[in-house]
């Protein structure tokens, strides 16, 4: 499973066909196979686990389930998309009728969501252990500081590629081994936030020690020598990313997740609440700093909005209305850009429009709103269960902080884009929200 998460990324965020059907398959077989070793060498507090689980798992389970429907043929031929019948009647012969407006497509996307489940599962299982959860994390810092790195060395040697292939769009923004700026910025920002609840863990015991500020001050500098430099390099390095993506929704939604992360350790009490004030102030002096460092693309950016925005909210305007026209069924899971087609505004440029730059409204025009509501369901589940471990847990309570931070982040950024879609992304988001889900009980399992 460490090996996928730090794979995933590579191949353009795996949002390539060939990439995320390897990756899907890679984690069914890691399912399988944990199933199998579980069976053989049951582990205890399997039931407890499985118990747990069992409400999210049966919030989720009905979407899958008409997910499936959806590309089944003939099961629904009273709500089946009229283009079925109409292609019927064009070419004389009877087809089989789908709700979904393209099976192959709705199968393909669900095998992707369902690796994003798989990853969750595993994840949840596995980080039940102190050892495993404190590897796991350590591990994702230390590959998204990796990622980080590379980005900074392609943006500052000039080189406009992304792996060994020119840049098609998002020149002169950091992107790393990810297409699309916002996406990365995303990733960074996830990866910025594990590298601070790591660094406040490692030092937690000098800051709790020390009677006065110059003394901790001395600590936590001998301590970041010493023992903490890992999650130093990976806050420089992942924040300096984040800031050189120049992506304004991916800058702020990452801001918004390290004031989480220092709400959550004041209320948890892991940093004296005074510090954990201070620590705030610096994250306005960050804001400011990185706001100039961007320069003039950040601002530009920024400017570019009131246009963008325009184009955005004629293309919300269009999903609603597609949403309306058929709320409880959609057009078929993943198929958002044949199905948008006819209600594409005219103010919209381009010949197709892929994606809503809004995933709530894109899932409901997908699916069907009750399906997002089951989803969101699912996920308000999880994110209260992380919430919970930060209030009631009395040690470990970073992993629950770092969840819900990136709940956060994720949930805010989804508003104006598409990341989550990402399939690296997606499954990183996963890792990282069930590693705070699974040490956010009571520590007996």
């Amino acid at each position: 499973m460490l090996v996928l998460i730090a794979l995933a990324p590579l191949p353009f965020g795996s949002n390539r066909p060939w990439a995320w059907s390897i990756l899907s398959l890679w984690v069914g077989v890691l399912v399988l196979l944990d199933a199998v070793a579980a069976g053989f060498d049951p582990v205890r507090g399997e039931s407890r686990f499985m118990g747990r689980v069992a409400l999210p798992f049966l919030l989720f389970l009905p979407v899958i389930i008409w997910i499936i429907l959806q590309a089944t043929p003939d099961i629904f031929t009273d709500i089946a998309h009229p283009i079925w019948s109409e292609v019927s009647a064009q070419l004389g012969q009877l087809l089989p009728n789908y709700v979904t407006i393209s099976p192959e497509m709705t199968w393909d996307a669900l095998m992707v969501l369902l690796a994003y489940a798989g990853v969750f599962w595993l994840a949840a299982r596995h980080g039940r252990d102190r050892k495993n959860a404190s590897m796991m994390l350590k591990f994702f810092v230390i590959v998204s500081t990796c990622y980080a790195i590379y980005g900074l060395v392609v943006f500052f040697g000039g080189w406009e590629k992304v792996l060994w292939f020119d840049k098609t769009s998002y020149r002169g923004d950091l992107t790393s081994t990810f297409v699309n700026r916002n996406s990365y910025a995303t990733y960074a920002a996830l990866g910025l936030a594990s590298s601070i609840v790591v660094l406040v863990n490692v030092l937690e015991h000098d800051v709790r020690k020390s009677s006065t500020w110059r003394e901790m001050l001395r600590l936590m500098t001998d301590g970041v020598q010493k023992k903490a430099w890992l999650p130093v390099v990976g806050g420089l390095m992942t924040g300096t990313a984040l800031m050189l993506t120049h992506s304004r929704a991916g800058f702020s939604s990452g801001m918004l997740g390290l004031f989480v992360v220092l709400i959550g350790l004041a209320v948890s009490r892991v940093l004296p609440r005074k510090l954990a004030r201070r620590s705030a102030g610096g994250v306005v002096c960050l804001l400011v700093v990185g706001y100039w460092f961007s320069g003039d693309a950040l601002d530009q950016r920024f400017e570019y909005a009131e246009g963008d925005g325009t184009i955005r909210f004629a293309v919300y305007e269009g999903v609603m209305q597609g949403i309306q026209l058929s709320p409880a069924t959609g057009y078929g899971y993943g198929t958002f850009e044949s199905g948008f087609r006819q209600f594409k505004p005219q103010n919209v440029a381009w010949a197709t429009w892929d994606l809503a730059h809004n995933s709530y409204l894109e899932f409901s025009f997908d699916a069907g709103l009750i399906s997002l509501i089951m989803v969101l369901a699912t996920f308000i589940v999880i994110f209260a269960r992380n919430v919970s471990g930060v209030v009631s847990r009395h040690r470990d309570q970073i992993y629950p902080i770092l969840g819900t931070a990136s709940a956060l982040i994720v949930a805010v950024h989804s508003l104006v884009d598409f990341s989550v879609q990402i399939p690296a992304m997606g499954i990183c988001l996963m890792f990282v929200l069930a590693l705070g889900w699974s040490q956010s009980w009571p520590s007996k399992g």
